[in-house]
């Protein structure tokens, strides 16, 4: 063969082999070293000038005779071996296990002309797979759940911990995505944002919430972490999660403990004063109002002190139980220690509810309480303080109500008084007209008067709103401005309410059998209706026992309150409308609608509140507010109608910038159902003409 041929398979020799990790080098049949890679070279610490044309003992002999070195012994044999044995050399002077492979070579005539050793280090070897056994060692036995994922996002391992979090087996896992662990309380923005740190730094930590086999959902801790290969291409994603079940519910407890009693699980002070902060801002906005009820019971220190703390500690946990069943969802009872407590009421119309909810406090404390077989007995004095009157902050309020609830001691206790003694009086006046309310549902005292709805258009009567009056036995026909307030703070409203919707609706079926052109009949719904009753059910009820088409049926339900809970008021006004009831926002103007909800409300109009149209035309803002309304209405294609009308300048700059429909006293008041039968044949006489 040429020398240059001879070169070329040399160069890849040597570059094929100096590639090989193990130790190679071929010998002739003399032991003398033709060739050897880098490999051997590291590890007898010698170069090729060192090394070629040598013989091999001179090297690095074996520990033994030349007649017992096993490596001879194979080359004399002209056998291939496997040799296990152990060498020094003279960087390492410490034996060391090797792997000797020798293989006898042979010329294309099939004689042999040479020997090919390759020498492996097991120590290396050794120290790998002791790793490998560490980590799977780790593996297995580590608390914490691990899931390795290839690139597909597939898992191709699960260690036991994982089982035992999760509750799937390896099996069930296996090829899997990791979203079979999806809770669904992580939306999409949040694992897009996941994997674009990941990408990014390639390793990602937080909080994460899963679902087990069993359907549990719990939070875990998880730690994500891409494996790459020397050019940066990812081979894996491993996944290290802990469950924070416990964790979580320590921090929760923590949490409780520093807003809440120990003793009854009522809100402490610090909770009190926060939520009292926002009930304040809340009523800054609203402009209603605020109040702070401050309890202290009576004959709590002569039962403590002579029955014992345990007793005492019992008695005040069933006080915590009736308090608390006697305020809204909306209202907060604290205890501030001892035997004081204290409710906050938000967004009340009037400062009497704050009385009528001391009425309730006293009577359900004074019902004995039955403890160890002991029966006892308390009372409560209670102070009333109201934002904004009695103060600006919460401590003020809080100072004030306490300063209220002493005067009611020395008034001889078991009663109530405001900070302001006017208001103490106002409120006696006050039961006492929620009692006469109360006799008057259930005597029949109640009455319902009709205003008519007006087209400006062709001036037909397009609808009659359907308005509740007292007769009272002794007075003259009472204004629901004086009797609703009371009913709205108390549980009255719920059967004044459906009194004058089944009244309403068989009033209008009347109607419409002798033919009287009505159009829609309107009934005012409020909030408490909607809340604390199955208003659909109701209104089901009234039109199928007066037998009223529900077309023929308008529902008026406040902007406020409609705004106030717009998602659970979307569902309530679909069910009414599916009925075939028509729907109108009250009061339009006075809340604080949301665009985004009031494109989506399933109403038909939109009622322009009287405070708008008083001043038409001559008040600019008025004129403005107005036009922006209808124009609202227009592009929402709602019906718009005007309450309050009571002139022919504020018909015709209605009608000028818009609204169709108006109602007032321009045309009629509230009246009976026979003078309103009267005027729809009279209006509609005159305007044949």
């Amino acid at each position: 063969m040429p020398s240059s041929k001879l070169e070329k398979v040399k160069q890849k020799w040597n570059y094929a082999m100096d590639y090989v990790e193990d130790a190679i080098y071929l010998l002739d049949l003399q032991r003398r070293v033709i060739r050897a890679n880098k490999a051997f070279y590291r590890l007898t610490h010698t170069s090729e000038q060192d090394v070629v044309g040598r013989d091999i003992t001179e090297l690095m002999h074996i520990r033994c005779e030349n007649s017992l070195c096993p490596v001879c012994q194979a080359q004399d044999a002209c056998e291939d071996a496997v040799i296990v044995l152990e060498i020094g050399d003279k960087g390492n002077p410490m034996p060391f296990p090797i792997e000797v492979i020798c293989n006898i070579t042979h010329d294309p005539q099939g004689e042999p002309f040479g020997i090919l050793v390759t020498m492996r280090d097991l120590s290396r070897i050794r120290q790998t797979q002791e790793k490998l056994f560490q980590s799977q060692a780790v593996f297995q036995n580590t608390n914490e759940g691990i899931m390795i994922v290839d690139v597909n996002t597939n898992i191709i391992a699960v260690n036991p911990a994982f089982t035992r979090i999760t509750g799937y087996s390896e099996q069930e896992v296996l090829g899997k995505n990791p979203r079979l662990l999806h809770s669904g309380q992580n939306d999409e923005d949040f694992y897009k944002t996941l994997w674009n740190d990941l990408n990014r730094t390639s390793g990602w930590q937080g909080e994460i919430w899963n679902r087990r086999k069993n359907g549990e959902v719990y939070p875990e801790w998880l730690t994500i972490s891409t494996v790459k290969d020397d050019n940066n291409k990812v081979l894996n994603y491993i996944g290290v999660f802990s469950d924070i079940s416990q964790l979580k519910q320590s921090q929760s407890r923590l949490e409780f403990l520093a807003h809440h009693d120990p003793l009854t699980t009522l809100p402490n002070r610090l909770l009190f004063s926060v939520r009292a902060e926002h009930a304040i801002e809340r009523s800054q906005r609203s402009k209603l109002i605020t109040a702070i009820l401050f309890i202290d019971l009576d004959r709590f220190k002569h039962i403590n002190d002579s029955l014992g703390h345990t007793i005492g500690d019992q008695l005040l946990k069933a006080v915590a139980k009736r308090l608390q069943a006697l305020i809204r969802n909306e209202d907060t009872i604290a205890r501030l220690g001892g035997d004081e407590f204290v409710i906050l009421l938000e967004e009340l119309q009037q400062g009497e509810a704050a009385a009528i909810l001391a009425d309730k406090v006293k009577l359900a404390l004074s019902a004995p309480f039955n403890i160890n077989d002991y029966e006892l007995f308390v009372g409560a004095s209670i102070g009333i303080s109201l934002y904004p009157l009695d103060g600006k902050g919460v401590e003020e309020l809080l100072r004030n109500a306490d300063s209220a609830m002493y005067r009611a001691k020395d008034m001889g206790r078991n009663t109530y008084e405001f900070y302001t003694q006017e208001l103490t009086a106002h409120a006696l006046e006050h039961v006492v007209l929620e009692a006469q309310l109360r006799k008057a549902i259930e005597q029949d005292q109640l009455r319902v008067h009709y205003q008519p709805q007006i087209c400006l258009i062709n001036h037909s009567v397009i609808g009659v709103e359907a308005l509740v009056r007292w007769q009272h036995p002794e007075q003259v026909l009472i204004g629901p401005d004086q009797f609703i307030p009371v009913a709205e703070d108390t549980s009255l409203i719920i059967p004044l309410g459906e009194w004058v919707l089944r009244h309403a609706c068989q009033q209008a079926k009347q109607w419409l059998d002798a033919g009287i052109e009505f159009g829609q009949i309107a009934v005012n719904v409020a909030g408490p209706q909607i809340l604390q009753s199955n208003l659909v059910d109701t209104v089901a009820s009234a039109l199928n026992e007066s037998g009223l088409p529900a077309e023929h049926l308008l529902l008026e339900i406040t902007e406020t309150f409609i705004m106030d809970r717009a998602r659970p008021a979307i569902q309530l006004l679909l069910s009414l409308r599916k009925m075939g009831v028509s729907l109108a926002i009250d009061d339009f103007g006075t809340g604080y609608s949301s665009l985004a909800y009031l494109k989506q409300l399933p109403v038909n109009k939109l009622k322009i509140d009287k405070s708008f149209i008083n001043d038409l035309p001559d008040d600019d803002n008025d004129a403005a507010i107005t036009r922006a309304m209808i124009a609202l209405g227009d592009s929402l294609l709602f019906s718009i109608i005007a309450e309050g009308v009571e002139t022919e300048a504020q018909r015709e700059f209605l009608l000028r910038e818009g609204c169709e429909q108006v109602q007032g006293y321009l045309y009629s008041k509230p009246v009976p159902a026979d003078e309103l039968v009267q005027f729809i044949e009279t209006h509609n006489r005159q305007h044949e003409k």
